[in-house]
């Protein structure tokens, strides 16, 4: 049966400049057609479900979250059944009612082992370990879970070292996927009020960049997810923006200004606000998940109306794993008893000092990564507010400035500077 499709999101641009970004709404799509969202957003990210450390009733207080809930399906690809048999969707069954859904294929938080998809299907990987999807299992989790929105199922096997043999699959592959997943998304009763994303791959090869960005943007999607420069997980953060921002910026040229692009594991301050600067609109907030893992808390600063503290000037002794964060679990905290950051006004930095949250991490106690997951979700989804206010306020140059001031430098970059 076919039913009559129409596409279920807007993207309204309030604001656009050329090398600063844009400023926009997402509207009239999902269980929530009747509210707005504000981009550049982020992303809520959730494991299994549910926000890491933090349950139900303390999200509350984890402040400036955008509305958009992210869960990966590798978390409930071995609970399709259940689902299923469930029939309210994942928004029901995780209680995340309040947000919009978005479903990717991967978790971003977690590097994804290379060398299994095929002309069939996709490598997922779970706590049961490999389910290999294809598009009709994909498409009936897709109707089982329900989603707000959804990314289509890619082949994103591919970083700065892939061949172009193994680009040209994961274009190809991806496109005989999409193509697939409209039709059945397009019959689909369940998913008229989802809205479908499709994958931009293409590696760092801009010819074939372009040729995904291209294609993809004659199918009938509600927007894109641009991926294919890492594996996601420890891959990600090893990459650099400068390697990416060419083969980002041809992308973005090509692709239709009325719909949102998303990006997954673009994680430091920096980094978000080069992607933005190019054209990203959505972003994940599996950083400050793995800054809690480590027993660090995010610390930089972004009021860019205030005066800036370059890195020189603040202290180092050693105990920060970069100048973005700090790690709690250093003795030099021991008797520090202010909060992490004076001015936030989180739950954590409001009730608790350094040297509690030390206490607690040297004695692993779980309330450690509860408290610190509060702050750094608080203070991640905050720069956020101050990014989009600084462009609307044309002052995105001294937010960049401010940050800027606070990058560590890299070793290579040292030596590199050395060298000339």
């Amino acid at each position: 049966m076919q039913l009559n499709f129409r596409l279920m999101m807007k993207f309204i641009i309030q604001k656009e400049s050329s090398g600063s970004g844009r400023c926009g709404l997402l509207a009239e799509f999902g269980r929530h057609g009747d509210k707005t969202l504000e981009t550049p957003a982020c992303m809520m990210y959730t494991r299994g479900g549910s926000s890491p450390h933090i349950s139900g009733e303390l999200l509350d207080f984890v402040k400036n979250t955008s509305g958009l809930v992210h869960i990966p399906l590798n978390h409930f690809i071995e609970h399709q059944e259940t689902l299923e048999d469930f029939k309210k969707g994942i928004a029901e069954f995780t209680s995340m009612t309040k947000g919009s859904i978005f479903c990717s294929v991967h978790d971003p938080a977690v590097e994804v082992a290379s060398g299994y998809n095929d002309k069939n299907g996709v490598a997922l990987w779970s706590r049961c370990g490999k389910t290999m999807v294809n598009v009709d299992s994909f498409m009936r989790s897709m109707e089982a879970m329900f989603p707000d929105w959804y990314q289509a199922l890619s082949d994103s096997d591919t970083d700065i070292n892939s061949s172009n043999k193994r680009i040209l699959k994961s274009v190809d592959r991806t496109l005989a996927f999409l193509d697939k997943i409209v039709e059945k998304h397009q019959s689909s009763e369940r998913l008229q009020k989802s809205a479908l994303f499709g994958s931009i791959e293409g590696g760092y090869n801009i010819k074939e960049r372009k040729r995904s960005a291209k294609e993809t943007a004659t199918r009938p999607v509600q927007g894109f997810v641009i991926e294919g420069f890492h594996r996601f997980g420890a891959s990600a953060d090893i990459v650099k923006m400068d390697k990416m921002a060419e083969v980002l910026a041809e992308t973005t040229k090509i692709l239709p200004e009325d719909k949102p692009r998303l990006m997954q594991s673009v994680w430091k301050p920096d980094l978000v606000l080069q992607a933005v600067q190019l054209g990203v609109d959505i972003f994940d907030s599996s950083y400050p998940y793995l800054v809690t893992e480590k027993g660090a808390a995010l610390v930089f600063d972004f009021q860019y109306n205030d005066n800036a503290v370059s890195p020189s000037e603040s202290e180092d002794d050693g105990h920060q794993f970069s100048c973005f964060e700090i790690d709690l679990a250093d003795k030099i905290y021991s008797d520090d008893f202010t909060p992490i950051l004076t001015e936030c006004r989180c739950y954590t930095c409001l009730n608790f000092t350094r040297a509690y949250i030390h206490h607690l991490l040297n004695t692993s106690e779980i309330l450690a990564s509860v408290l610190l997951m509060l702050h750094n979700f608080s203070h991640y989804f905050h720069y956020f507010v101050a990014i989009r206010q600084a462009m609307l306020e044309d002052k995105l140059s001294h937010l960049q400035k401010l940050i800027d001031q606070q990058r560590p430098v890299a070793k290579q970059d040292e030596e590199e500077n050395l060298d000339s």
